[in-house]
């Protein structure tokens, strides 16, 4: 996986954890982390990379950094249609500022989810 797929993951690993890794870490007992997640938000919205934050956090490990594994489970092709009925408009929801990987199907009774870093609702990408 090239760096810019590695930082695209990353990021979509921090907005995924991002509202747990605030509950966790609030008050005094988790302020030292919770300083962390802030700096990890920051250097988010700035570009920049995420990876040693994620480490101090435990959500990455170091040698996770450089994955050269190379797959890839995620896959262009869209779902099979069985007839020629009406059907709902599938997609997943992604970064709605397109830098980082995060894709979230969205069932009906689940709230529409947020980009943490953001702070915004995550775009709404049709499978064509």
């Amino acid at each position: 996986m090239s760096s810019l797929e590695d930082h695209d993951e990353q990021l979509a690993l921090l907005c995924r954890q991002l509202p747990l890794l605030r509950r966790l870490h609030q008050g005094p007992v988790g302020a030292a982390r919770g300083r962390i997640v802030e700096q990890a938000v920051r250097a988010a919205r700035a570009g920049e990379p995420v990876a040693e934050h994620l480490v101090r956090l435990g959500l990455l490990a170091e040698d996770d950094e450089a994955d050269t594994d190379g797959t890839d489970i995620r896959s262009s092709l869209p779902p099979a249609v069985a007839d020629a009925g009406p059907h709902t408009v599938t997609g997943v929801h992604v970064c709605p500022r397109g830098v980082c990987a995060r894709r979230e199907r969205r069932r009906p009774d689940q709230e529409l989810p947020v980009c943490e870093v953001f702070d915004v609702a995550l775009r709404f990408d049709a499978e064509s």
